[in-house]
């Protein structure tokens, strides 16, 4: 057929598909616009590229954006979908001889067991399942465990040298600002999400995860001394700082106070800490000098600084009153005391999800100081706490041993980043991944589930043996070129 006639039919063919787009997104089916491009882009461009397609992986495993429907009620997750292309593919390369798969123990023995631990206890306890299509609950969760440790042990069969360790970099700086937009947006128009709207903490809450990607990005990439003697880079900083005090996120702000203390030491400028240290500290007791000598400062920052005693608007103090999140600490605390080793699994029913949002029902279990709204999310086991989530599900071994993958996190991404120069994009990769598993510690008490965890882990596990496999490949070219020039 002739190339002119084949270029005025994909032409029509696209116009026609802007139209329908475009109808769809007058009438506010936004979801169906995003399913529809993630589908008419992301599996042309997988099957063409084949295994250089694998960059899906990290930006899938991390990204937080709306789920792809499938029949009914229900729906598989960006992550699983991505997962499942690749591996399809890889499967499909190792079968035709094309590709060597390689057992990476060494580098794989913390998932592995974290997810033969869920399997143990899913046995157990029972799966359930996710009534909810493509929500984070009941059986679903283990369906994720089992999907990160595919995505780990894909990635773990790339190669990623600097050129590929570069666009990894930005691939998860977009997948953590993307996930922010779009709770932002959705929020914002109302179309997906619901939330309460409040004065000053409302959908700008999805701007904090914008402005933790650019620090983790900034100080990864630069040390602290060198973003405090550039201009460009401070005020950089500041106005990723105010993104997130826009935000009100109290938890990504003290995140994004302490990634520059541990840039410091990632950088080997330990002095440099104290530096920051006192000038952190000197801007936070400006801002509460201010709030009660001169004038008030805007609510969202006073929001993330409501832990100091100060003279905050009362609205300001009412909101840091969280009576959800202590219900579910109270009640995890229940269930760990009733099985501490093995937890009260994560099965769910319809029936357990509907007792538990009948209020009459509620009024006959809740304790004094509960708050109504937790029932739900306690009978999905969609607890608020990393480690109060993980012993009340899945039993205090298990939250034990996350504490060693993360000290296993922390340690492999500190050697493997400092066995390059700190500007390889290699290292700035373990910097960011570094940082990130900080940011969990820190953000622990907040927020995280097994599902969550396994994903992230995952992610970081095989992001650290693909980088491995690019500098093993580079000595090795390096010795097979000595050995040629000595010959």
């Amino acid at each position: 057929m002739n190339s002119k006639i084949i270029t005025a039919i994909a032409l029509f063919i696209g116009l026609l598909i802007a139209i329908v787009l475009a109808i769809q997104v007058g009438q506010g089916e936004f979801k169906t616009v995003y399913v529809t491009m993630l589908l008419i882009f992301s599996v042309p461009i997988v099957l063409l590229l084949g295994l250089r397609s694998w960059y899906i992986l990290p930006f899938a495993m991390l990204a937080e954006l709306p789920a792809i429907p499938l029949i009914g009620d229900k729906a598989v997750s960006l992550s699983e979908f991505g997962i499942a292309l690749f591996s399809g593919l890889m499967v499909l390369a190792v079968i035709q001889g094309k590709e060597l798969f390689r057992v990476k123990l060494g580098d794989w023995w913390p998932m592995l067991l974290y997810g033969a631990w869920v399997l143990m206890i899913a046995m157990i306890n029972g799966g359930g399942f996710a009534i909810l299509g493509s929500a984070s609950m009941g059986g679903r969760r283990h369906l994720t465990v089992f999907i990160a440790l595919i995505g780990m042990l894909m990635l773990s069969q790339i190669k990623i040298r600097e050129k590929e360790a570069k666009r990894v970099c930005w691939l998860i700086v977009a997948s953590i600002a993307l996930s922010g937009l779009y709770m932002a947006v959705s929020t914002m128009i109302g179309r997906f999400n619901t939330q309460v709207a409040h004065e000053f903490y409302s959908w700008q809450q999805g701007l904090s995860s914008v402005g933790l990607g650019g620090v983790l990005l900034l100080f990864a990439k630069h040390s602290p001394s060198r973003v405090m003697r550039s201009p460009l880079y401070a005020i950089l900083y500041m106005t990723l700082l105010a993104v997130v005090i826009y935000s009100g996120k109290r938890m990504t702000f003290g995140a994004c106070c302490v990634i520059p203390i541990i840039a410091c030491f990632w950088h080997r400028q330990a002095i440099i800490a104290l530096v920051v240290t006192l000038a952190g500290a000197l801007i936070i007791t400006s801002a509460v000098w201010i709030q009660n000598e001169v004038t008030p400062i805007p609510k969202s920052m006073q929001r993330v600084l409501a832990f100091i005693p100060a003279d905050w608007d009362w609205d300001v103090k009412d909101s840091t009153i969280n009576t959800f999140r202590e219900t579910l600490n109270r009640w995890a605390v229940i269930y760990i005391e009733e099985n501490p080793v093995l937890g009260k699994g994560v099965s769910l029913t319809g029936n357990d999800f509907a007792l538990m949002s009948d209020p009459q029902y509620i009024s006959q279990i809740k304790l004094p100081d509960d708050d109504i709204l937790a029932f739900p999310h306690i009978a999905g086991k969609n607890w608020h706490s990393t480690w109060l989530g993980l012993a009340a599900s899945f039993g205090i071994p298990l939250a034990v041993f996350w504490v060693f993958v993360q000290l296993f996190v922390l340690r492999g991404t500190w050697k493997l980043g400092h066995k390059t120069r700190l500007t390889d994009w290699r290292s700035v990769l373990m910097g960011i991944l570094f940082f990130l598993m900080c940011v969990g510690v820190i953000r622990a008490m907040t927020s995280g589930d097994v599902a969550v965890l396994a994903m992230a882990g995952g992610l970081t596990l095989g992001l650290m043996s693909a980088v491995k496999n690019g500098l093993r490949e580079e000595w090795r070219e390096e010795n097979r070129k000595t050995a040629v020039d000595n010959a």
